[in-house]
């Protein structure tokens, strides 16, 4: 598997986990937690916008880049392929400034993955940054 679209992904100077879940038996939280862990600057993005490991999340991908103020935002998404495939409208107007978008597991369908492809450096087919992260932030030179 190529490390191209990792570099790229972690190239990123903020990062937004879509589906982040303040319960720690979800993925959702288990990713966010990752990135945290690791020292990036990540927001979860949930409609409730609720606190988790003391990060406010926000409502959407949006929303994080204005507060930000960031030129460049790598989404990771956690949730249904319903939910994945309507966040990608979202995603797609926000044009180059997104390094990335990391389908994590479970995270899109064929749909999905065909209207990403459309423009955007996609990492999907059962990648898990919780697998290969580390390997990810090595190739973009911030581990």
């Amino acid at each position: 598997m190529s490390i191209e679209p990792l570099r790229q992904f972690f190239s990123a100077r903020v990062y937004a986990v879509v589906g982040a879940s303040q319960d720690p038996t979800k993925y959702g939280n288990k990713v966010l937690k990752w990135y945290l862990s690791h020292g990036l600057p990540a927001t979860g993005i949930n409609p409730r916008e609720v606190v988790i490991y003391g990060v406010q999340s926000l409502s959407s991908v949006s929303a994080l880049l204005n507060q930000s103020g960031a030129e460049s935002i790598s989404v990771s998404v956690i949730t249904p392929p319903r939910i994945s495939e309507k966040l990608l409208s979202e995603i797609n107007g926000l044009g180059e400034k997104v390094n990335g978008i990391w389908f994590q597991p479970g995270s899109f369908d064929d749909a999905t993955l065909e209207a990403a492809r459309d423009g955007l450096n996609v990492i999907a087919g059962g990648r898990c940054v919780l697998v290969e992260g580390e390997d990810g932030l090595r190739a973009a030179a911030k581990l």
